[in-house]
């Protein structure tokens, strides 16, 4: 039988699509399947294909509730040589990588299928035409366009387990099967192009999945500008083209020949120094001469290949005397081509890039624009529209800095270092036992003092020595690149107004102040609901609201003010629910108090990968945002594993980006027709209040809790995964505040238990429902009806107790060595599990889970056969592990092993952490 092949056949049921869909996928999968147990076979022999034959069977047998199966299938993998379990591990983990491919393959087909029918939802054509039948007028249309900013901004959290290297041999497989499936080949030419796919196999079979150490912050920053150069700058801007079309299409009376600039991106790699010491002043500035170096590369290779095409001559046709004159202001465009003056120019143009010569993104802006004019006034309009009009496009979104990068850094720190310094001058014993008023009164007064508030040479703490020579870098960086390289300074933990009126006088000392956004990032529950106050005590206070003044004269707009809402911590620290509801509630808050001081709010979502860190579908999260909270723009991170996901592949990019902005147009310009019902928020408010106090109840107040999580999941192996510059605690303070959200989300993620995104919703909804006997589900199913923002939390929650799996989570709780404390919590764990399903259900109004999604339902039931062994094989691995002392030479081996069933499993549930 073939490897895995044909036993997954498809991940849809035939009522979802064509049936002549369904065949090319199973090809594929069959294809994929055949060269992999092809490559083991070679590699390792008949014996090894057998054994992952076999634990395949037991695992399918397991799934069909066959006695005795769980048992086979444990004491077989028990009986296996750490080599034997090392094949099945790759085994495994490459079967799901080349079928993640073969599903984005198939839905490729399906979205140029409707796209060649007319009919692809959630793009950015249907957007347009929505708004245009929905009466939106060529006047409503430009004002939208110049509210619509949306900004996506690439970050370094360690949530990618796999390798650059990796992903390369994975993108070159999509590639050419993506081909295979396009074009009508020749025997001989399939023949070559599988040898082409069986050689990546190959490699992917013999290169280590894990990196052999650390990744430093040099490699986080390769990371992301791989994908920043290899797809996301060429989606971007075919994106653009798309905006154009459309709206040329429903507004043929508008200009939209260049439309403003409506999506962006930008990123924290290199920039974000919380809790990561390894994100230094010079590591930043590094970063941003890494950054202008890569788009200066962009530009040499674009600008090369019109030197081999603008071959038009004067012999032929005229060109304008603007460019005969700049070309001899630079003198001359040699004798090479003495007619050919377009290639002359675009020769001086590489030339001043290949010297770094130009200054900034303007003056290079200004000579091609030289060529573009003299085009279009000399009957050269397709070639001033082609690949000319691509590249001043990528120009004007890119710059030479690429994308912007923002600064991030705990807020403490800097209140630590206005501590030390404060003390130094005399100017205050002890800062931090200050009352918030009287910080925010010595700040005010610093803020105005003409003075130098830094010494020359600071010989103070390296803590602070080091907040010194952040904010002196981000000086010089703007004097040598310019201000819009690092246009933003997060404070994290930000709790009080102090906390952003320190960001203002440390930006000030600097001389930066008009060029940062200042930003407070608000993450945990209590932070959230003090936030509006927060802001509103800054907009009252007379040295902030001049800052926005001066901002705003200077830049020649309104007062705009950004803020950041963390996903994360705020779910770790109260659960699901309460986490979601209180952004909501302070999204909607913030919002108000914007408006009462006539500014204008940008908010940027910290949202991570995964569902329990706000992860989910984009589109969804801006359609289920407050509608009055996304006229002054949106931040959104794209974090980890899902630039990866998103990004790799040019199809799904352009599918990501176009449903991002058919959210962003239809959110702004035809909000969802729904009244916000009072008794909706008093039911958030109680459903909150419950599942924090049942989340809490067991995540803080329950004893050995902790002691439980360590032992029966990953976590504390995680911390050896060499997927991150950043430690996987912070370094302020322990226990478990101390542990980032990341890892205790990706953990869970491991062992399939997934409670951050649904522990307590169960026991929320229920009591809910109890409270109310009459009313209280009619109630629920009426906002899941109605409320985008209450349907997106409530499937998002489905998901993963569909993605939950009990059975897994109890062979991990079995590795707790105390057994009554993994019976105790096991069970509380199994129990809100069964009962948020049941509640769920009955909200939507279905049988089962996914019921409503069946190609989702389908998709889940048809991997669990398959990430089951890797969780087996895991299992096994830890217990031999944590009985393995360090320093014995079995030690490492079995890390590594370990280390590589956290790929193989977050390659099969599709996300880590």
């Amino acid at each position: 039988m073939p490897l895995m092949a044909t036993q997954w056949d498809t991940i849809m049921t035939p009522a979802d699509k064509p049936k002549e869909t369904t065949n090319p996928l199973s090809a594929d999968i069959r294809l994929l399947g055949n060269l992999l147990g092809q490559i083991i076979r070679e590699q390792h022999g008949d014996i090894a294909f057998d054994l992952v034959e076999q634990i395949r069977a037991m695992a399918r047998e397991r799934r069909n509730n066959e006695p005795g199966a769980t048992q086979r299938l444990t004491e077989t993998i028990g009986r296996l040589s750490l080599e034997s379990r090392r094949v099945l591990i790759k085994a495994f983990s490459n079967y799901f990588q080349l079928i993640n491919i073969a599903e984005d393959q198939q839905r490729i087909r399906i979205l140029r299928q409707r796209e060649a029918a007319g009919q692809v939802a959630e793009s950015i054509d249907d957007a347009v035409r929505h708004l245009h039948d929905s009466g939106m007028t060529t006047g409503q249309m430009t004002e939208l366009l110049n509210h619509l900013r949306v900004r996506l901004v690439l970050t370094a959290h360690p949530s990618e387990a796999k390798r650059k290297e990796v992903l390369i041999k994975l993108q070159r497989i999509a590639q050419m099967i993506n081909e295979r499936d396009r074009q009508a080949l020749l025997p001989r030419e399939v023949a070559a192009r599988e040898a082409e796919v069986t050689e990546e196999i190959e490699e992917l079979w013999q290169t280590r999945p894990n990196r052999a150490s650390r990744a430093t912050v040099t490699d986080e920053v390769d990371f992301g500008l791989y994908f920043i150069t290899s797809v996301i700058m060429d989606v971007v801007i075919n994106l653009y083209r798309d905006i154009q079309q459309s709206l040329e299409t429903h507004y043929p009376d508008g200009d939209w020949a260049t439309p403003p600039a409506l999506l962006r991106f930008g990123s924290w790699i290199g920039g974000d120094r919380d809790g990561n010491p390894n994100v230094t002043p010079e590591v930043t500035l590094q970063t941003l001469g890494t950054l202008r170096q890569a788009a200066r590369q962009v530009y040499l290779d674009e600008v090369s290949r019109l030197h081999e095409h603008l071959t038009q001559s004067t012999d032929e046709i005229p060109v304008s005397d603007a460019l005969r004159q700049a070309i001899e202001e630079a003198g001359g465009g040699g004798s090479r081509y003495p007619s050919e003056v377009y290639r002359q120019m675009v020769g001086i143009i590489w030339g001043r890039l290949s010297t770094d010569s130009y200054t900034d993104s303007r003056d290079l802006l200004a000579d091609l624009v030289l060529v573009e004019e003299s085009l279009l006034q000399n009957k050269g309009h397709h070639v001033a529209q082609g690949s000319l009009r691509r590249l001043l496009r990528k120009v004007r979104l890119f710059g030479l800095h690429l994308v912007p990068l923002d600064i991030r850094e705990d807020s403490r720190l800097h209140a630590a270092a206005l501590d030390e310094i404060f003390r130094s001058y005399g100017r205050c014993p002890n800062y931090l036992e200050l009352s918030e008023a009287e910080k925010q009164a010595l700040l005010s007064e610093e803020i105005a003092n003409p003075r130098p508030f830094f010494p020359v040479e600071p010989q103070f703490s390296a803590a602070t020595n080091n907040v010194i020579a952040t904010w002196r870098m981000i000086a010089d960086a703007h004097r040598r690149y310019g201000a819009i390289v690092i246009d933003t300074f997060i404070a994290s933990m930000s709790q009080q107004p102090s906390d952003i009126l320190a960001l203002l006088l440390l930006a000030g000392e600097v001389g930066v102040q008009d060029d940062l956004d200042l930003v407070p990032l608000f993450e945990t529950i209590d932070d959230l609901y003090r936030a509006p106050q927060v802001m509103e005590t800054l907009f009252q206070n007379e040295q902030y609201r001049n800052h926005l003044e001066t901002r705003a004269a200077q830049h020649k707009h309104g007062l705009r003010q950004q803020i950041m809402i963390g996903y994360s911590d705020s779910s770790k620290d109260g659960g699901y629910i309460a986490s979601n509801w209180n952004l909501y509630v302070a999204q909607r808050n913030l919002t108000a108090v914007c408006l009462r001081y006539d500014v204008s709010l940008q908010l940027f979502h910290g949202r991570g990968g995964s569902i329990g860190r706000g992860g989910g579908p984009t589109n969804r999260a801006i359609l289920s945002q407050p509608p009055e909270s996304l006229r002054g723009g949106i931040k959104i991170t794209e974090q980890g594993e899902v630039i990866a996901y998103r990004y790799t592949n040019h199809e799904i990019a352009r599918r990501h980006l176009h449903q991002v902005m058919h959210a962003a147009f239809v959110a702004l310009g035809a909000p969802a027709e729904h009244v916000f019902q009072p008794d909706w928020g008093q039911a958030l408010d109680t459903l909150a209040t419950a599942g924090k106090d049942a989340y809490r109840n067991l995540v803080y107040e329950t004893s050995d809790f902790l002691d439980y999580w360590q032992q029966a999941t990953p976590i504390n192996e995680l911390a050896d995964l060499p997927i991150s510059s950043r430690p996987a605690k912070r370094k302020r303070g322990g226990g478990f505040e101390s542990i980032r959200a990341i890892p205790w989300v990706f953990s869970w993620m491991q062992s399939r238990a997934i409670i951050p995104s649904w522990y307590g919703v169960g026991t929320a909804f229920q009591s809910f429902i109890q409270d109310s006997p009459e009313q209280g589900l009619a109630l629920l199913q009426a906002m899941y009806a109605r409320w985008p923002f209450f349907k997106a939390l409530v499937e998002n929650v489905e998901f993963d107790l569909a993605k939950a799996d009990m059975g897994i989570a109890q062979l991990y709780a079995a590795l707790v060595t105390d057994t009554a404390l993994a019976e105790r919590i096991y069970a509380r764990i199994r129990a809100e599990h069964e009962l948020a399903c049941a509640m769920v259900c009955q909200i939507i109004g279905q049988p089962e889970l996914l019921h409503h999604a069946p190609v989702m339902q389908r998709s889940i039931e048809r991997r669990n056969p398959y990430v089951d062994p890797l969780n087996f094989i895991q299992i096994a691995l830890l217990r031999d592990l944590r009985n393995t002392p360090p320093e014995s030479p079995q030690y490492r081996p079995l890390l590594r092993a370990v280390l590589e069933t956290v790929n193989g499993i977050a390659a099969g549930m599709k996300t880590t952490g």
